[in-house]
């Protein structure tokens, strides 16, 4: 006892937290709850077999998530990436991984996002406030409670169809709430940068040809003004029908679909025989 008492209390705490942690279990999930959370944003991006990208499951975003739920359990919370570059453009240190310690104001403000106010006094001058943990534990047990009850079986065993009917029950509010903080969470930690625990391997940035950071190296002037070699084109105008005016698509055609966004999105105007002004809803204006 007397060795521990030399121990800094933030470190003490820390060390007790993990011995009192059962194998499995992350750094403020359960271990079903994690598994759990790993069915819910394979849901919201899947891999293999479903997609041939890398998905959710790929890139340890429940791991990341988890991650951020628990961050007050490390010496520094993993919160703010340190700068001003990482190593993945030439630099020797990747800075992105020494995280910057909190100030006493920002801790405040992180505890209350993540922890809630919990009835103290300096957390409530606000109001009383839902931390994150609280969404996450209360609805990660309520699917289940809800797919035992449908199914016969916890979510993280239920087939893909009836996970996807569960979690977009509309009438459900406390699923919504619970879906409205994961899908957030889910796409920052799938496209973010991977020293926040997520994107591991750069499974997020890979199959779109995003390239990441890329300080000190940077863009030339030409990768800047041009668009990536391969990224497909459409140039609008192009006669493809006889008629001397622009082909449209037909409704069900995804790739004309594609190349008419990309059109778009390039600063071309689209056709007015654009194939998604075929579709319901949408109109020419």
């Amino acid at each position: 006892m007397g060795l521990l008492a030399l121990l800094p209390d933030e470190l003490l705490g820390s060390l007790i937290a993990e011995a009192r942690a059962a194998p499995g279990d992350g750094h403020f999930l359960t271990a079903h709850e994690l598994d759990t959370l790993r069915a819910v944003t394979n849901r919201f991006i899947p891999g293999p077999p479903e997609d041939p990208a890398p998905g959710a499951l790929d890139a340890g975003v429940a791991e990341a998530i988890d991650l951020l739920l628990g961050a007050f359990t490390l010496t520094t919370p993993p919160i703010h990436a340190g700068g001003p570059f990482s190593n993945r453009a030439g630099a020797s240190h990747d800075n992105f991984a020494d995280f910057v310690g909190l100030d006493t104001h920002a801790e405040l403000g992180w505890r209350i996002r993540l922890e809630g106010s919990k009835g103290i006094a300096a957390r409530e001058f606000a109001g009383p406030v839902v931390g994150l943990q609280e969404i996450y534990r209360s609805g990660l047990a309520h699917l289940d409670d809800r797919s035992r009850s449908t199914y016969g079986m916890d979510f993280a065993s239920a087939p893909a169809p009836a996970q996807e009917a569960l979690l977009s029950d509309q009438s459900d509010n406390d699923t919504q709430t619970f879906v409205g903080a994961a899908l957030a969470n889910t796409l920052e930690t799938m496209y973010g940068p991977p020293e926040y625990g997520g994107n591991r391997g750069l499974a997020g940035w890979s199959p779109n040809g995003w390239q990441g950071d890329t300080q000190p190296r940077g863009f030339s002037p030409a990768q800047v003004s041009n668009p990536d070699p391969g990224l497909p084109v459409h140039t609008a105008g192009t006669a493809s029908s006889g008629s001397g005016g622009t082909s449209a698509a037909a409704p069900g055609d995804e790739s004309a679909l594609t190349q008419d966004l990309v059109a778009a999105l390039w600063g071309r105007r689209a056709p007015r025989t654009a194939s998604w002004l075929a579709r319901r809803g949408l109109t020419s204006g």
